[in-house]
């Protein structure tokens, strides 16, 4: 679920770049909804951690963990709080905001500073604060400092431990290679052969055939709450609208004159000439290529042999060439005839030597004959101006607090409602309805705005087509009712409790191999219904070839030690499986091609550097002394969840 986040890990400049990443989410959609008030009910304001002489209150976490999720949600919008808790959210930001103050504090410890001109300045080059002119804003940055519920103190201290970070970690973190000698044991592992035997017990022989009644298939459905919840749902109402709605005034006679007579020069007789053309950076080269081309060359090799190209221009006319070269350029290129050679000349991006290459002479036009071009570009404009108005007077209604039906009916507009929907645009339980695509912009908009009843405009087609909607409510994210769900819950109760009967089969050969029994025997003694010894393995190297996913059994094969027995539970209750590793042979890292050495430490740099910063990071706090509350956090991930206790 929130494969975004735990990848900032991946990496040695990830790592240390994500010590800041809760705030740096903020920054990226500064046009969030994200509010994050300290002061939410449920959990009160006491510290969840200590880190060092810096506290982290819960309030700030609570309001970092709701940033975050905002940003999770720009990349998928159906995630639920829930979900994204249960996927380390919670954790993660809470580790964010320790290594933070950890890493400051070892940086002042070591010497290190940041002033508060560098803070400034990074500031400054963020984009989400730059205004129309590309520049630092300071209204858009007060504004996204009020939106997101960040103080700009809040906002410079995330900077400064991210600044202060990046000092300590890129040192270690960047390493452009490692010694050959430090690959030879990462080689040999990834040559290390397995063989081992494995054991599937599958829960459904074992399920009961019994109905456990209600209470018990609700208690089920409770603790496996996250397994059936139905995504955030919304029904939203929309109107769509384009061009045809706002219909534009006629173009006159009196337009296209008035547009004929302003672009007179437009329209008289001129002349066009194309050129092929060379820019020396001096004089001497100039005169040299213009030399060569008097001789017979042409003038592309001519430039070529002075290590310059020849480009050829479109039709221009006299102003437009002026207007590159120089009016002196101008002058004496548009007074030469086709095929004749001009310059060298003086421009202002050097020295010229041009040949004319076409001359295309232009005739008057007249009124009449320019009047349908006028009259067909006096139209579009017209067009544009009538939907920009028609669109900007909806915008003004609905930010006047306007519903979408009174917008619709001022206008002229058909309303239509949707079903629940979810982030795809289907529905629940009707395969047979999908939003249509064209809405699809509209619907990924909806999904990122939090507040019922409030009207928006949607973009389908850029400048041509768009939708004004609102999100009439939200169906927040539950299980459905039991009895709605009964027959799937009853299956798969069978198949929980099967599966508690096949961990103890799996357990009870655990330890009769670990007893001295033959694996084979120990399958054997289990009972019926126990799938047949394999023998599984492999070598290290070969996992995960061509980015497809390793086994589960395979992954866990890897990781015992040899001669001990493992259990393996299968998801979705099918089940469990037993491995025995047997044999590991390892080669000696010495006796390895030293060509295969090389191609394993080119990519294990970035990886060495890696658990350099992690390192770095484990000692930062272990200098500086991390407390957690653990009582309190976990009262947090139940307030986050739905799942804290109601209190009368």
């Amino acid at each position: 679920m929130i494969t975004a986040i735990r990848n900032l890990f991946s990496s040695a400049i990830g790592k240390f770049i994500a010590l800041a990443f809760v705030v740096l989410v903020g920054v990226a959609f500064a046009l969030s909804d994200v509010t994050g008030s300290s002061s939410f009910g449920g959990v009160g304001g006491a510290n969840v951690a200590r880190v060092g002489d810096t506290d982290i209150g819960v309030g700030e976490l609570r309001d970092r963990v709701r940033l975050a999720y905002n940003d999770a949600r720009q990349q998928q919008p159906g995630l639920t709080m829930t979900a994204f808790i249960e996927s380390g959210g919670l954790d993660q930001t809470l580790n964010q905001l320790i290594e933070g103050a950890a890493f400051e504090q070892f940086a002042k410890e070591l010497g290190f500073g940041v002033s508060k001109r560098l803070v400034d300045g990074r500031i400054a080059d963020l984009p989400a604060f730059a205004g129309v002119s590309g520049s630092f804003d300071q209204t858009r940055f007060e504004t996204f400092l009020q939106q997101n519920g960040i103080s700009e103190a809040q906002l410079r201290r995330d900077i400064r431990q991210q600044l202060l970070a990046e000092q300590l970690a890129s040192p270690v973190g960047t390493l452009p290679r490692i010694a050959t000698s430090l690959a030879q044991p990462y080689a040999a592992l990834l040559l290390e052969e397995r063989r081992g035997q494995a054991t599937f017990i599958p829960a459904s022989p074992f399920a009961p055939s019994t109905d456990p009644g209600d209470a018990a298939l609700q208690t089920y459905l409770t603790q496996n709450r996250a397994r059936y919840t139905i995504p955030e749902r919304r029904v939203l109402q929309y109107a769509e609208f384009d061009k045809s709605a706002a219909p534009a005034a006629a173009v006159t006679d009196a337009e296209v004159a008035e547009v004929y007579k302003a672009n007179a020069a437009q329209y008289a007789a001129r002349e066009t000439r194309r050129f092929s053309q060379v820019i020396a950076p001096d004089k001497a080269t100039a005169d040299a290529i213009a030399a060569r081309v008097r001789g017979g060359t042409a003038l592309l090799p001519a430039a070529q042999t002075s290590g310059l190209t020849a480009t050829t221009t479109g039709d221009l006319t006299r102003s437009a060439y002026a207007a590159t070269n120089g009016e002196a350029a101008a002058k004496a290129a548009y007074v030469a005839s086709r095929g004749d050679l001009v310059g060298p000349l003086q421009t202002s991006l050097g020295w010229a030597v041009a040949r004319v290459e076409d001359v295309t002479a232009l005739p008057a036009r007249s009124l009449a004959d320019a009047t349908p071009e006028i009259r067909a570009e006096l139209a579009k404009n017209k067009a544009n101006e009538a939907i920009v108005d028609f669109y900007n007077g909806i915008q003004d209604a609905v930010n006047g607090g306007a519903s979408i039906e009174e917008v619709a009916a001022d206008r002229g507009l058909k309303v239509t409602e949707t079903p629940a929907l979810l982030p795809s645009g289907r529905v629940v339980g009707d395969g047979s309805y999908t939003l249509p695509a064209e809405l699809a912009p509209m619907l990924q908009q909806a999904f990122q705005t939090a507040v019922e009843g409030e009207g928006s405009i949607a973009t389908l087609v850029e400048n041509e087509k768009f939708a004004v909607y609102a999100v009439k409510s939200i169906v927040q994210a539950a299980p459905p009712p039991l009895a709605r769900i009964r027959g799937e819950l009853l299956a798969d109760w069978r198949l929980s409790e099967g599966q508690k009967i096949a961990r103890d089969k799996a357990r009870a050969i655990v330890k009769a191999v670990e007893g001295g029994q033959a694996f084979a025997a120990a399958v054997a003694a289990a009972g019926p219904n126990i799938g047949s010894v394999q023998t599984i393995g492999g070598r290290r190297g070969e996992l995960g070839q061509n980015g497809q996913p390793v086994p589960p059994e395979l992954a866990l094969l890897f990781s015992m030690a040899k001669n001990s027995v493992k259990t393996l539970e299968v998801p979705g209750n099918r089940g469990w499986m037993v491995l025995s590793l047997g044999e590991v042979e390892r080669p000696d890292p010495k006796g390895i091609e030293p060509q295969r050495v090389a191609a394993i430490a080119q990519p294990l740099a970035p990886a060495i550097g890696n658990e350099f910063v992690q390192q770095l990071a484990a000692e930062a706090k272990r200098r500086a002394g991390v407390e957690i509350n653990k009582e309190l956090l976990e009262q947090l991930r139940q307030e986050l969840t739905g799942t804290a206790p109601v209190t009368e």
